[in-house]
């Protein structure tokens, strides 16, 4: 079977049960695809419903038995996430493109040894960029995630379990959770985020999880283009000099957004506060699919890296 067949095929599996229980019970179409996804790993579900029931087992005998790799796994999930957005009038900014997790892990591959990293995601949604991390990245991951709406940690508990890889999904405010230390941080922050705070929420994530994570180790984020903007910036940046290096900035080309251009940030956490470090890698990217402006740019990235002589114990 091609890798789009069974991409599809699987998807229909996973767009029929959600559609038929949102139809059916008067439910939201996301919480059919985590029924979905609860029946097909465990032949169980949380409704008493004998017509729905027999349907559900009806349509996992097409994909029951077939061998799925886990990047049509996650790729499939991915598009009923998508389509559960669009059908449950959600915004589906907060899903991350394919491309941004790919060199995502293209970045980790650079900054870290092939070994185990302990990663967590303070924001983690669906979890669909850490598993496309998890299947890029060289170093297995012990994937912690953490998010304050009980329908995201399920679906994103249901997508690891799905991919057979190791994880805990936290449900509760990002601002509280003290759990480390973590190897690596990594996520996207969304579009015109406020706290409980009332004040840029990037900003108290960063700061709050840089306290987890370990020293001379990374936390990258995807964040908007109006980061620095914002207005409690001059006292960010005085608390981020004592903890954190402004590793590198990457501006993402404008085309892969529709409304909220993107770049990503790498912080460096410090030893200690008089920590200092000597280069700072700035990059504008291209578009990716502009194959030759691309290679030229990461062939750039590489020469720098081999420059830097990044120290990844």
């Amino acid at each position: 079977m091609k890798p789009s067949e069974a991409i599809e095929q699987f998807f229909m599996y996973l767009d029929h049960c959600a559609e038929r229980y949102s139809k059916h019970l008067k439910k939201s179409y996301l919480e059919g695809l985590n029924e979905a996804i609860n029946f097909l790993l465990d032949d169980e579900t949380t409704f008493d419903n004998e017509t729905l029931n027999a349907f559900f087992k009806k349509e996992k005998l097409k994909v029951v038995n077939q061998a799925y790799d886990k990047e049509t796994i996650r790729k499939s999930i991915q598009l009923s996430l998508l389509r559960g957005f669009k059908t449950d009038r959600i915004t589906n900014a907060q899903m991350t493109p394919d491309t941004i997790g790919i060199f995502l892990s293209y970045l980790i591959n650079k900054l870290y040894a092939k070994e185990p990293l302990k990663v967590l995601d303070p924001l983690v949604g669906t979890g669909n960029l850490i598993a496309a991390l998890a299947n890029h990245v060289d170093e297995p991951l012990d994937i912690h995630g953490v998010d304050d709406d009980p329908l995201m940690c399920k679906l994103a508990r249901n997508l690891f379990d799905a991919l057979e890889m190791k994880h805990q999904i936290f449900h509760q405010d990002t601002l509280t959770f003290n759990l480390g230390p973590y190897d690596l941080m990594v996520t996207d922050f969304p579009p015109k985020s406020v706290s409980q705070k009332s004040g840029y929420l990037p900003y108290y994530t960063i700061v709050h999880h840089l306290e987890h994570l370990a020293p001379e180790k990374y936390f990258i984020a995807v964040i908007e283009n109006d980061f620095f903007d914002q207005k409690e910036h001059p006292t960010f940046k005085e608390i981020l000099q004592e903890k954190a290096h402004l590793f590198g900035l990457i501006k993402l080309d404008e085309s892969l957004f529709k409304t909220h251009p993107k770049s990503i940030l790498i912080l460096q956490k410090k030893s200690k506060p008089s920590d200092k470090l000597d280069d700072f890698l700035l990059v504008d990217l291209p578009s990716f699919t502009d194959l030759d402006a691309f290679n030229k740019a990461l062939y750039k990235m590489d020469q720098w890296f081999k420059k830097k002589e990044v120290d990844v114990q």
